[in-house]
């Protein structure tokens, strides 16, 4: 949800008049606003989620604590500076308009660096050179940063909503 607020026109980067169509008219969502959601959540996907899937479809009932070792190579590819960019680089020549959307990708990076802490799940921005990452605090072991985080994403989407119902639209300021 932090990359759709931050990397579409839906969200803050849309302004106080927001996405609108091709004759102008303002528009609740956009496609940016799908694109920027998938590809803030693919890292994620990419790696733990084909895991988890599969634990679900199969009934192996793995779990955290049976995650294979490739499952977390792909975890490194996907958060590491070097995947990113290759990524971002690749889906942005192949579609130039993808420019905005594909930002949630480092912002999901971003996010993950302060909230993963040392083990397992530390982000490795700097794979494959090396494992090692900044020792931020888990999420998931301190319930304070996990509502914070919630309650900054659902403060940023009011900053959005305040943003659009202040625009009072071209017709508006051409009468003052």
């Amino acid at each position: 949800m932090i990359g759709a607020v931050l990397c579409s026109r839906t969200g803050l980067p849309g302004g106080r008049r927001g996405p609108v169509d091709a004759r102008g008219r303002r528009k609740l969502l956009d496609w940016t606003f799908w694109a920027a959601f998938a590809i803030g959540v693919f890292p994620d996907l990419a790696s733990l989620g084909i895991y988890f899937a599969y634990d679900w479809i199969t009934g192996s009932g793995g779990g955290w604590r049976g995650i294979p070792e490739g499952i977390f190579t792909l975890y490194r590819m996907t958060h590491s500076l070097l995947g990113m960019g290759i990524g971002v680089a690749a889906l942005w020549w192949w579609k130039p308009r993808l420019l905005l959307p594909l930002m949630a990708w480092p912002v999901h990076i971003l996010c993950d660096v302060p909230t993963h802490g040392a083990g397992r799940f530390v982000t490795p921005l700097f794979w494959p050179v090396t494992l090692k990452g900044f020792h931020g605090w888990n999420w998931w072991e301190v319930p304070g940063l996990f509502a914070a985080i919630w309650i900054s994403i659902g403060l940023l989407w009011l900053t959005v909503l305040g943003m659009r119902l202040s625009w009072r639209g071209p017709k508006a300021k051409a009468a003052e």
